[in-house]
């Protein structure tokens, strides 16, 4: 029997402090506990045949938490010792650093540079088109959609166009963006009456209009940055 199967095969209360996870945990850091430490602190306890060591063990079959990443309730299930309780915990942590992951990967707009730089592809664009940006209260971005192509310098948008999207995306904030193909971002008198009752729109629907931004050939025109909105 190896020294490993000999420890997981041993009551929790026979061991050394040193191999605890909870005690190590607090001696030491979280940090210094290895991946079965850490899944055996959060399963609480083991099995007639196996500590929560040995069992913690068993859920990672010999590896690392990186096993967990596509696992099932119903795979979970299959494990000796495992039941539904000690499944959702499992499952609950799971979805816990799937989400965190998730938003550490989104995109987010910090400055009017930010959007310019992520539209820029908008420049070289010979019909015009506006893109409607959707995040959440950290400016996060959810979705995007590109809701209307004009031709020639004419948009056909109605409002709908825009807060449909924003609805179906949960969204907090709208950024909108479009370009002018003849090459000045200069707002138009119709580019200020648009913005102004587009902000009004989204006062009365509970969104928040971030900014309008005008993209031509060479730079852009931001309405937040001129406190427009």
């Amino acid at each position: 029997m190896s020294f490993k199967k000999y420890i997981y095969k041993k009551k929790i209360k026979e061991l050394p402090d040193d191999l605890l996870p909870r005690e190590k945990a607090l001696n030491y850091g979280i940090e210094s506990l290895s991946d079965v430490e850490l899944l055996a602190l959060l399963l609480g306890q083991g099995t007639k045949d196996l500590n929560v060591l040995g069992l913690a063990d068993r859920v990672l079959g010999g590896k690392d938490l990186k096993n967990l990443k596509n696992i099932s309730i119903e795979d979970l299930l299959k494990i000796k010792g495992v039941g539904k309780a000690k499944s959702l915990q499992i499952l609950a942590i799971k979805e816990i650093l799937k989400r965190i992951e998730e938003d550490e990967e989104k995109l987010s707009f910090s400055s009017p540079d930010d959007v310019y730089r992520y539209l820029k592809w908008l420049s070289k664009e010979k019909q015009e088109k506006m893109v409607a940006l959707y995040t959440n209260t950290m400016n996060q971005l959810l979705g995007e959609e590109i809701i209307a192509i004009g031709s020639l310098n004419v948009l056909n948008l109605k409002p709908r166009d825009i807060f449909i999207p924003a609805l179906r995306y949960n969204s907090y904030g709208i950024i909108l963006a479009h370009n002018h193909p003849e090459g000045s971002s200069e707002p138009s008198k119709e580019d200020i009456n648009f913005t102004e009752n587009i902000k009004k729109l989204s006062i009365q629907l509970g969104f928040e209009l971030l900014d309008h931004i005008i993209i031509g050939k060479k730079g852009f025109y931001s309405f937040s940055a001129q406190n427009l909105i």
